[in-house]
């Protein structure tokens, strides 16, 4: 049986799922860098997040602000 945490999608699946961070920046007027950013930190600040879902709506993606990790559960996966 496949480890549950193995399911999770990180932050830069998301984004790849999304067009890539290119792609998410210009449909979204959220600056290049800042999404930049999301991918190479693993976390999506919380204020952020509804963009992405609209974005995802509509691309037709199943992404929803449950599929975003949580900081706390990411900051709890680094320190094991």
């Amino acid at each position: 049986m496949a480890d549950p945490q193995d399911l999770e999608q990180t932050v830069a699946d998301i984004l790849e799922e999304l067009g890539g961070v290119t792609a998410i920046a210009n449909e979204t007027g959220i600056p290049l860098t800042t999404v930049h950013s999301w991918k190479r930190t693993g976390f999506v600040p919380s204020w952020r997040i509804p963009a992405l879902v609209a974005l995802a709506q509509r691309l037709g993606k199943g992404v929803s602000e449950e599929s975003f990790p949580d900081r706390r559960a990411s900051a709890q996966d680094a320190a094991a």
